[in-house]
Parts: C-alpha cells; structure tokens; sequence
C-alpha cells in the first residue's frame, strides 16, 4: 500500500507540483468487480437519469401549483438567497439533470445517495494510471478517464475546446481535482489555468454545490448565456440536487406513482419524520414510542439521515446515524423535534450487509470476509454524459465510509 501511495504522490506532484499532500490509504490491488456488476452499474445510469427528470418535474410543479407539502420537502432551508423566488425565476436550462455525478451505494447495488458531482473524480485517473502501468486489464472508457470526462464536457458545449470555469472552494479533495483538471488540458481550456479563458466569458461552469455555484462574480451573467444556449451548467443552480429530501420521492404518497418500479429498484426504501412518527412501507404509521418494537418486526436495520440542505450537515456522512442502539428512540425524538420546526429527516432502509442484485465477485468477497476485516463496502459508480466513466470502492470497519482517514481506497474494475 505503501509503494502505491508513493507512485500517486509522484504523478500528483509531477502534474500539479510537490506539496504535503495528505493521502488516504490505498488498496494494494484494483477490487475486481466482475463483468456481470459492471454491467449492472452501466444499465443504472438510465434510471437515475430519469429519476434526476422526474424530481426536477416535481420540484417545477410543486412550484408552480404551491403544494405545500412537497414545497416544504424540497425547498425547506433556502441557502445563500436561494429561496422561493429564486426558484420560481429559474428559467429551463437551469432545471436539467447534471451532467457528472458520482453514487453511494452497498454491495447490493441499492444507490443510497448520488452525489452531483461529488468528490474523488480526481482517485479514478490517479489510480487507474497506477494500477495500468502495473499491467492489470482496465477497461478501455476508464483507462482513458480524462480523455472520456474531457469529451463529455466537448459534447456537452459543442466547442472543441471548451473554456471551463471550475470551482473548486466546496471540493473536498483538491488536490485531486486539481490533477483531474490538468489532464484535461488541453483540449479543455480552464479559467484559472489558462491565460485565454476569461471568467466572464465560459462556455461551460461546474461547482460542488449549488450555493457555491449561484455565488460567482458572473452568475447573472452565466444565466444569460445559459438561456441563450451558449453556456452549460455542470450542476444545475437550484438545490435538488444538494440535499437527500429527494430520495423519499419514489415513496412519498404523493409522488410514488409518478416513478417506475426500475427507478424504485434503484434507492433502499425511504420515508420521512413527521407528526412524531413516520409512515412504513405498508403506509401503516408507526408513532416513535412504538418503534423499538416495530423495528423487531421489520427485522431491518435503518439510517436516520438529516435530508435538508444545511451545507454543514449534508455532506460527509454528517447528521447520519445507524438506529440499532439503545438511544434510536432518543434520536428519532430528536428528529421529530426539528422536523416539527420545518426540517427535513429520513429513515431509509440500511442495504448494506443485503447480497448483490448481481453475484457478487471475488474481490468484494474478500474486502467482506479477508485478513484486514474491513467489513463495511461502499461503491461509487462515476458518471458523465451518458455512460460509466469508472467505479471507486471504500472500505471501513465503522459504518460511516466516506473518505476518513481510516478508510481504505481502491478501484473497481
């Protein structure tokens, strides 16, 4: 693990320049997925696209229509001045899915969250020129990482050298975005790095959240362009897409009808905090006094998650606990308690000791059962455009895996 680490440092520094960089640990080998889980993880991508569409329809029309219900779900915290109004301004190419993003989901393909565009894009073509050069068989769209993201955002703009302006304050690994971006160049031309691309004049502008995106000098400006077809947002500047609210959709009473039973597939079962208890999946309602004995009979375990779209508590794996001790009860009071005052918080049901919808391979058999005793796997399937770009995987002993310093990296191939 040592030597891996010290190649990643090397094409770290040789691309972006020497630093202390603070690097995670590394598998010391790709995790070998199997072709039937990488299929699996390719079909996908259709069916979260047409999640992102539907949600982006409900959100317009809760708008539209002012249905409380769903507006009090979707738009509960307004961030940065990104409130009703603002919402309701937006005009169409600001309601489009986005363009790159990355999943969180078990070993049993269940997608628990997708981040849009989430962060370790940069792991992917580190690793990937890695293990290549140490002669394991990668296939070809993961190889080529930087080309493929870097034809996706040409396609996307119809330029053949697009100019680029990438935020990087909200990246939670900068180091590796960084190095993603500079072996894009060229033919991507980024404002920041190259002394031709002028901020006001882009052609293509991304963010890792939404508030951080609707906050740049030229916003008004790049809502012009965009309107006029001559500028893409990476990530759309509405705040769907930086939030977990949007995973009780498929199974909200209102709203599970307009999903199809492949987009259910996708996400563990989700439901909502609210008159201090929550609805099952038989649409029973189940007070908080009664869940110990309620979560008996499910034979389940699940996740209380904060849904809402403060930034300091929805992303890495904050405000997110396992409701299997002696406090759950505490816990969902707790919850029930700020749902009461207009917060969002989720039950979603924990997939992640279930077997794989697909045979699960030697190599995730061995990050469950191997010599280190990791036992708790998550994968991340990368997206852009229209297909697989590459697949992460994290091992931890503790249930929360994202990225924490005990956490092992690695890629799926």
């Amino acid at each position: 693990m040592k030597e891996i680490a010290k190649e990643v440092y090397e094409r770290l520094a040789a691309t972006i320049g020497p630093a202390d960089f603070q690097l995670p640990t590394f598998l010391d080998k790709p995790v070998q997925l199997g072709d039937g889980y990488v299929r699996y993880l390719e079909s996908q991508q259709n069916y979260i696209n047409d999640f992102f569409g539907k949600v982006s329809e409900i959100a317009r029309t809760a708008l539209a229509n002012n249905q409380s219900d769903l507006i009090k779900i979707l738009f509960s915290q307004p961030v940065g001045g990104m409130d009703l109004s603002f919402h309701r301004a937006l005009p169409d190419c600001c309601w489009r899915r986005p363009i790159f993003y990355r999943t969180d989901q078990s070993i049993s393909g269940k997608v628990y969250e997708v981040q849009s565009p989430g962060s370790g894009w940069g792991d992917l073509p580190l690793l990937l020129d890695v293990f290549a050069n140490r002669g394991y068989a990668i296939f070809p769209r993961a190889i080529n990482f930087a080309h493929s993201y870097a034809q996706i955002i040409i396609e996307s703009t119809g330029h053949n050298k697009p100019k680029v302006f990438h935020m990087l304050d909200a990246a939670s690994a900068p180091a590796g975005m960084r190095f993603l971006l500079a072996s894009t160049r060229p033919p991507v031309r980024y404002w920041g790095l190259d002394r031709d691309v002028s901020m006001d004049a882009v052609d293509f502008v991304t963010a890792h959240s939404a508030a951080t995106l609707t906050m740049a000098n030229y916003f008004s400006r790049y809502l012009k362009l965009a309107e006029a077809g001559d500028l893409v947002f990476g990530l759309p500047p509405n705040l769907l897409y930086d939030q977990k609210a949007i995973y009780l959709l498929p199974f909200y009473r209102s709203t599970r009808s307009l999903f199809s039973s492949k987009i259910k597939d996708v996400f563990p079962f989700t439901t909502m905090v609210e008159d201090y208890g929550f609805y099952d999946k038989t649409d029973s309602f189940v007070p908080i006094d009664t869940f110990d004995v309620w979560r008996k009979t499910s034979r389940r375990r699940w996740y209380l998650k904060y849904g809402g779209t403060d930034l300091g508590r929805n992303w890495g794996s904050r405000s997110v606990w396992r409701l299997d001790g002696s406090d759950a009860k505490k816990l969902l009071q707790q919850a029930a308690d700020k749902a009461a005052r207009g917060e969002v918080w989720l039950l979603q049901e924990d997939v992640s000791r279930d077997k794989p919808d697909c045979t699960a391979s030697q190599g995730i058999q061995y990050l469950m059962t191997g010599k280190n005793e990791r036992r708790h796997i998550k994968i991340s399937a990368f997206y852009g455009g229209t297909c697989l770009l590459g697949t992460k995987v994290m091992v931890r002993k503790h249930f929360k895996v994202h990225g924490q310093f005990d956490t092992a990296i690695g890629i799926g191939i």
